[in-house]
C-alpha cells in the first residue's frame, strides 16, 4: 500500500472501518454540504450526521438518476471557423455573454453552452420562419389604395369636424386680451410677478388684474405719445406739473433715506440727517417745474443785477 503523499493510501471505506464511523456518518473535519446539520445542537459531529443519514431519504446505488431540465438537442452547433462565436466544445473560462446562459445551473460548462445555444439557434430559425411567412402573406395580398386624397372623403371629415366641436377646436378662436387664461397655463403674463398684481388672490383673479394694469399702463404710454412736443415753453403754474406729469426728480419733500442716486452738492453738506439735507438742497427747494428751469431763472436774475 502506498502513502498518501504519492498519491495512494486507504480508501474512504477503510478509512470509515478504521474511525469506527456508524452507517451514514460524514467523517469528521468534511466541509461540504449536509442537509439540516446547521439546525442541531449537542450532539457530536458524528452522531448528528448518522442520525441525519437515518432521516434523509437517499437513492440506491439501483436507482437511476435522471437529470432534470435536460433538453434534447435539436441544432448541433457549428464548428468554430474562427469568426463565429456560439461554436461546439466551448472553453471553460469564457467570459463572453451566451444566451440564456445565465439562467442555467447544476451542470456541466460544455452542457450548458450546448443546451443555451442549442436554444437560441432555434428560437433564431423560429423568428427567421415566421418572417418569412408573413412576408409572402404581405405580398400574396392586395395593396392598399390611398384615400387621403379622395374629394368625399375630405368632404365628409369636414362634416364631421365641424358637427363635433373639440376642445382644442374651441379654442382655435381668438381670445380677447383681458380674458384671464385657463388655470395651469405656464407662459408668460405682464404684471404678475414684478408687481402686487399677483399677491393674494385665485389665479383666474390675479390673472385677470395684471393684464387690466398692463392694459392702464399701455393706454396711459399711448395717449403720451398722441400729445404734442412743446419746446422753450413757459410754466408759470407749477401745479399743472404735480403727480404723474411732473418732470421733477428732487421734490420738495426731500428724497427717500438710502435713495443711491446723484443728488447736487450732497457731498458738501454735513451734520443733518438725510431728509433735512435734501429738503435744504436747492434741487429740491426750488418750486418751479424742472431744476433746469430754476438754473435758467437764476440766471437771468443775476445778469439782470449785472445791468
Amino acid at each position: 500500500m502506498t502513502s498518501v503523499a504519492f498519491g495512494g493510501g486507504p480508501t474512504l471505506e477503510q478509512r470509515r472501518a478504521f474511525a469506527g464511523l456508524k452507517d451514514g456518518t460524514h467523517v469528521p473535519g468534511y466541509r461540504g454540504y449536509c442537509p439540516q446539520i446547521k439546525y442541531r445542537m449537542g450532539k457530536t459531529y458524528g452522531q448528528d450526521t448518522h442520525e441525519l443519514a437515518q432521516s434523509t431519504l437517499h437513492l440506491q446505488p439501483s436507482d437511476p438518476v435522471r437529470p432534470r431540465n435536460v433538453h434534447p438537442i435539436l441544432h448541433e452547433a457549428p464548428e468554430a471557423t474562427g469568426d463565429n462565436k456560439y461554436v461546439r466544445r466551448m472553453v471553460p473560462g469564457y467570459t463572453g455573454y451566451v444566451p440564456t446562459m445565465p439562467f442555467r445551473y447544476g451542470g456541466t460548462y460544455k452542457v450548458m453552452c450546448d443546451q443555451a445555444i442549442d436554444q437560441y439557434t432555434t428560437a433564431m430559425n423560429q423568428n427567421d420562419g415566421k418572417e418569412a411567412d408573413l412576408a409572402t402573406s404581405k405580398s400574396a395580398q392586395p395593396r392598399l389604395q390611398p384615400i387621403a386624397f379622395d374629394p368625399e372623403i375630405k368632404q365628409k371629415l369636414d362634416h364631421y369636424r365641424d358637427t363635433h366641436p373639440t376642445p382644442s377646436t374651441l379654442l382655435e378662436a381668438k381670445r380677447e386680451f383681458l380674458e384671464p387664461p385657463i388655470p395651469g397655463y405656464q407662459g408668460y403674463i405682464p404684471k404678475l410677478k414684478p408687481t402686487e398684481c399677483g399677491l393674494g388672490g385665485r389665479y383666474h383673479r390675479t390673472t385677470g388684474r395684471s393684464l387690466q394694469a398692463f392694459k392702464n399702463e399701455n393706454t396711459s404710454h399711448f395717449e403720451i405719445l398722441q400729445k404734442p412736443v412743446i419746446i422753450n415753453s413757459s410754466y408759470p403754474d407749477s401745479a399743472a406739473f404735480e403727480g404723474d406729469n411732473s418732470r421733477r426728480l428732487y421734490q420738495n419733500d426731500g428724497m427717500i433715506p438710502k435713495y443711491t442716486g446723484y443728488l447736487p452738492q450732497r457731498r458738501f453738506v454735513f451734520g443733518n440727517t438725510y431728509g433735512d439735507t435734501t429738503r435744504g438742497l436747492p434741487v429740491c427747494r426750488h418750486e418751479l417745474p424742472s431744476y433746469g428751469d430754476h438754473v435758467r431763472g437764476n440766471g437771468r436774475v443775476i445778469a439782470s443785477a449785472y445791468l
